[in-house]
């Protein structure tokens, strides 16, 4: 039995492989048709990672820079990302991106990320709004909703991660992760991403293609069929522990099982991607030669990103993006953009949560910090502005942060967020929300416990969590139930 059981787990294991990268599928996409027929369609979640935190001289708003922008207090919805140079001022570049975005995203300040860790760690709290010791200790909000809620159930792909650079599994470097905080693989080759996605979606229009494409999937069901009884056979002979882990195959082969659905060509209504140009990228990895193709895998990325969610391949997806450190970058920015660019912020009073560093901080560290955060969102405008095109970005929601408020300081409060797209109505976009200072005003920046109120991400969490359904009242692991209980109410 044992033997049976280890033959099976291979057989399992290589039709994974198999499955993912050869064995196709062609699923009736009828996001257009309900579409045309008014219907609401099913809401999306994509998170977006950016490093280096923020210069919040040039992304806060209503604050007052001295020498920059007065004393202007703005009022919601009306607030300014227009002035010089302001990193959100991509949201509203209708030159380069076709419209303005403005009325789509809410800005919030002041938010924190409570991971307990080194800043450059906290990225693996991002989603799981958990303290990080080795690993978070629960899932991510995308696997929770895609994955535990059942919402990714219905689409080809549950959800998928993707990365720029680097795809290893620390901690610092990933944003997905399932139950006990097991970090997901992400994917940071284009053309692998393109054949996750994609592979065996066949044009209605080619009758050829449409019929190899019904033959593959055949192929793919039967031998998923093949594997499940296999198990299912198993599974009757083994102790409740073992049926316990035999069920984790079967829900697996039931997630790859939907890969090879059904062929109908007359209903399908979504246009086949072009595949990404791999000389664009010949390089892929960070420290190995990649790092000058970061900017066209990041793109690429994007671009199938919003052909899937228009074509509901998946719902639920992550990018983690990366800087451009290397010399002769397309911004003009040191080599080193880490120690040369975050490191070397100097930040004015309103710098970390409205309490920097003494002094008036040096507005030259500003602009260059800036300069990379405005690249960053010039990527997220770019998303939006691709989902326009394709009738898809008022039923996404984007989340987009960084590791980091001031990232000189590794400070994890602060941190930059904003929310996108239209999101089915579920928030009010258009608009932008300052929370609270975590210190009391007189009080130095890292005040004391019994002093500070902390604005923890984790009701950011619940608040999406609610926006797609589920009857989520916490989310998260933290030391008090009131960090990770109830939604952000500035935001509703």
């Amino acid at each position: 039995m044992s033997r049976s059981l280890l033959a099976t787990r291979r057989s399992f294991l290589r039709a994974v492989g198999a499955g993912f990268a050869t064995l196709p599928c062609l699923r009736l996409l009828e996001n257009s048709v309900a579409q045309a027929a008014g219907a609401e369609l099913p809401l999306k979640f994509v998170t977006i990672y950016h490093p280096h935190g923020l210069a919040a001289e040039f992304w806060a708003t209503g604050q007052g820079v001295a020498g920059q922008r007065g004393t202007i207090q703005e009022t919601e919805p009306s607030f300014d990302i227009g002035y010089a140079n302001c990193s959100l001022q991509p949201f509203d570049d209708a030159a380069t991106y076709g419209k303005s975005f403005k009325d789509k995203i809410m800005v919030i300040e002041g938010l924190d990320i409570l991971s307990g860790a080194n800043g450059h760690d906290t990225a693996g709290a991002i989603l799981t709004g958990s303290r990080i010791s080795g690993k978070p200790s629960n899932s991510s909000l995308d696997q929770f909703l895609a994955v535990e809620s059942g919402l990714g159930s219905s689409t080809r792909l549950a959800s998928i991660a993707l990365g720029v650079g680097v795809d290893t599994l620390e901690v610092g470097q990933t944003l997905s992760y399932g139950p006990g905080g097991q970090a997901l693989p992400k994917i940071i080759d284009p053309a692998q991403a393109y054949q996750q996605l994609f592979n065996g979606f066949a044009p209605s229009d080619d009758p050829a293609a449409v019929a190899a494409a019904e033959r593959r999937n055949v192929l793919g069901h039967g031998v998923v069929d093949f594997l499940k009884g296999d198990v299912e056979r198993l599974r009757a002979r083994l102790a409740t522990a073992e049926r316990m882990k035999l069920d984790q195959h079967l829900s697996a082969l039931d997630e790859l099982d939907k890969q090879f659905q059904a062929v109908d060509p007359s209903g399908a209504v979504c246009n086949l991607p072009d595949a990404p140009n791999a000389s664009a990228f010949p390089k892929l990895k960070q420290y190995n030669g990649g790092e000058p193709y970061f900017d066209a895998i990041t793109n690429a990325h994007i671009d199938l990103l919003a052909q899937a969610l228009a074509c509901d391949v998946t719902r639920f997806a992550t990018l983690l993006m990366n800087d451009l450190a290397y010399d002769g970058n397309s911004l003009g920015l040191p080599k080193d953009n880490h120690g040369s660019v975050a490191h070397t912020y100097n930040a004015s009073p309103v710098g970390n949560d409205g309490h920097g560093q003494p002094g008036s901080g040096d507005q030259n560290s500003w602009l260059t910090l800036a300069k990379f955060n405005k690249y960053s969102y010039s990527k997220v405008a770019r998303l939006m502005q691709k989902l326009d095109e394709l009738g898809a970005l008022d039923s996404t929601l984007i989340y987009v942060t960084s590791d980091m408020g001031n990232p000189a300081l590794h400070s994890t409060r602060n941190v930059p967020t904003v929310l996108a797209g239209g999101a089915n109505g579920k928030f009010q976009m258009g608009r932008r929300v300052k929370l609270s200072q975590d210190c009391p005003p007189g009080t130095s920046e890292w005040c004391s416990d019994t002093q500070r109120v902390d604005k923890p991400n984790n009701h950011l969490l619940v608040s999406i969590a609610q926006a797609f359904g589920v009857e989520a009242d916490s989310f998260g692991t933290q030391p008090s139930a009131a960090l990770t209980q109830g939604t952000l109410g500035e935001i509703a």
